[in-house]
């Protein structure tokens, strides 16, 4: 993240707008009779196979009809998954393959177009998107720098379009079911929250490391032998310009999760824009943030690291404060590594109030009543993990394999039994606060319904905006090794604190500024 002090862009205009982002205004496209409004995905990587397969799964209701890659290896695969299922389907039609995302964008016939690129693109894809007339649907983190964040915010709020973060945490039970427990008071006043994220002592921390050509030095020829199947500088976008490295764009169709660029400073924010993505985001959930933020970033007092990949910056232990505005006190939220005991696994975002706590993750969930204010140290969480903690006052907990056993393939179905008693006990579904609950636990399905009825989605522009605006406030306490005031209003620095510290690029390369 580059840092040169800059003012805000829009000023007390663009903080004006935010209050009515989530608005959808402007109407679909009108379909001829017998015709489903059309999807292109642009960045066709291994996330979006996945998101390809969800909307494909609702045919009834939308078409894929283009796939956009500077990859043409990768472009060309996507394509014959989508010709391959509709041959299987009876559905008429050749997909089309694009190269380069302003022709998907200038195409009339596209209605919706799913952004799954690397995150330095999200934010210019999904504003020109909407300027196009497209619905967007946008992977996390919404944006790589606060100013995006700004920016994308205002687009929704300008061009009217349905906005979905692909914030899939929200739309699973045991995330919305911990939230509801949270909102409704039922374990007191959150006064403490957890967001486990990053390993501290390995090669991925929480934070992003300085820029970096290669991976393994020693290998640079291997990495950086010419793939002429990508666009290079079509890839690097705003990015400053470096070596081609088949570490930062893995070559042809693959398998894994590319972790070399969401590591690098001018691409990335670490852990924190991968996994905090998500449990920040649970986190602002849970705290009723999703139009606020955090007032105070503290400083972590963690050793520094000695890896050198982490260029020394401290991996864990940055706290960030929120005001109650319920009860007008501190909320402090802590950022821990994921898994205190082994350094895996763990719980993702744990609430602490003034008579329970609930810890969430992925398949996993577990509420205490009746404890009193529990202030977390390391033994406590420890605890928490082991789920050795006041076994007396659990309500209910699930630590099952409802997502499946990697040995076997056989589920439990605990978590569904918790999620179901949770609701009971709580009487969650006449509780006063109600939250989004998604048709079929898919953040997809979502959106494409909201493509019909024009509602705002459960993550519109300033919910992902805001959210991502959390990790980036992470990562700029770890990369500058320090703490500041901050006005979640302005989404700026406050106080004359963060003197030095930019919220956006020194510039972008090739004249690729967001622009509203």
């Amino acid at each position: 993240m580059n840092i040169n002090r800059r003012s805000f862009l829009f000023g007390s205009a663009a903080a004006a707008s935010f209050a009515g982002c989530t608005s959808v205004k402007v109407a679909p496209r009108k379909l001829e009779p017998g015709e489903l409004p059309t999807v292109a995905i642009i960045g066709f990587g291994r996330q979006a196979r996945g998101l390809l397969a969800q909307f494909q799964s609702y045919k009834d209701k939308c078409r894929v009809t283009a796939v956009c890659d500077c990859d043409k290896v990768r472009a060309a695969d996507g394509a014959k998954r989508v010709d391959d299922f509709n041959a299987k389907n009876g559905i008429v039609g050749k997909c089309a393959v694009y190269a380069d995302f302003r022709a998907v964008l200038k195409n009339p016939k596209i209605d919706m177009v799913c952004i799954a690129t690397p995150d330095h693109w999200h934010a210019y894809i999904a504003v020109e998107a909407m300027k196009a007339g497209k619905d967007v649907y946008c992977e996390k983190p919404l944006t790589f720098n606060v100013d995006e964040s700004r920016k994308v915010i205002a687009a929704q709020e300008k061009y009217g379009r349905v906005f979905q973060t692909g914030s899939m945490q929200r739309c699973w039970p045991e995330f919305r079911t911990a939230c509801m427990i949270v909102r409704n008071g039922f374990i007191g006043d959150i006064c403490y929250v957890d967001a486990n994220y990053g390993r501290g002592g390995e090669k991925l921390g929480g934070p992003s490391h300085p820029v970096r050509f290669f991976d393994v030095p020693e290998n640079a020829a291997r990495e950086s032998a010419p793939n002429p199947d990508i666009d290079w500088d079509m890839w690097l976008g705003p990015v400053k310009w470096r070596p081609y490295s088949d570490e930062l764009a893995p070559r042809g169709v693959h398998a894994k999760f590319p972790m070399f660029w969401r590591f690098d400073d001018d691409i990335g924010t670490g852990y924190n824009g991968d996994w905090g993505a998500h449990h920040l985001d649970i986190a602002q959930w849970g705290l009723d943030m999703d139009k606020s933020g955090p007032y105070r970033i503290i400083r972590s007092d963690e050793p520094y690291s000695t890896d050198l990949f982490h260029g020394g910056r401290r991996q864990f232990g940055m706290k960030m404060l929120f005001k109650s505005a319920k009860t007008g006190k501190d909320i402090e939220l802590y950022h821990g590594p994921f898994g205190v005991l082994t350094g895996r696994g763990g719980w993702g975002t744990v609430f602490y109030g003034t008579d329970g706590i609930v810890a969430v993750n992925r398949g996993k969930l577990a509420v205490w009543k009746g404890t009193g204010l529990i202030k977390p140290d390391l033994e406590i969480r420890k605890q928490l993990e082991s789920m050795a903690f006041m076994k007396d006052k659990v309500v209910a907990a699930s630590v099952g394999k409802d997502y499946g056993d990697a040995a076997t393939s056989k589920k439990d179905n605990r978590l569904d039994q918790v999620v179901a008693k949770l609701v009971e006990v709580f009487k969650l579904d006449t509780a006063p606060v109600q939250l989004y609950k998604s048709i079929d636990k898919s953040q997809v399905h979502d959106f494409v319904e909201r493509y019909y009825d024009r509602k705002p989605t459960q993550s519109p522009a300033e919910t992902g905006g805001r959210s991502a605006v959390l990790c980036q406030l992470c990562n700029m306490s770890y990369v500058y090794d320090t703490g500041f005031d901050w006005d979640p209003a302005k989404l700026d620095f406050a106080n004359g604190t963060g003197k030095g510290i930019s919220l956006k690029r020194d510039y972008c390369r090739n004249g690729w500024e967001v622009k509203v």
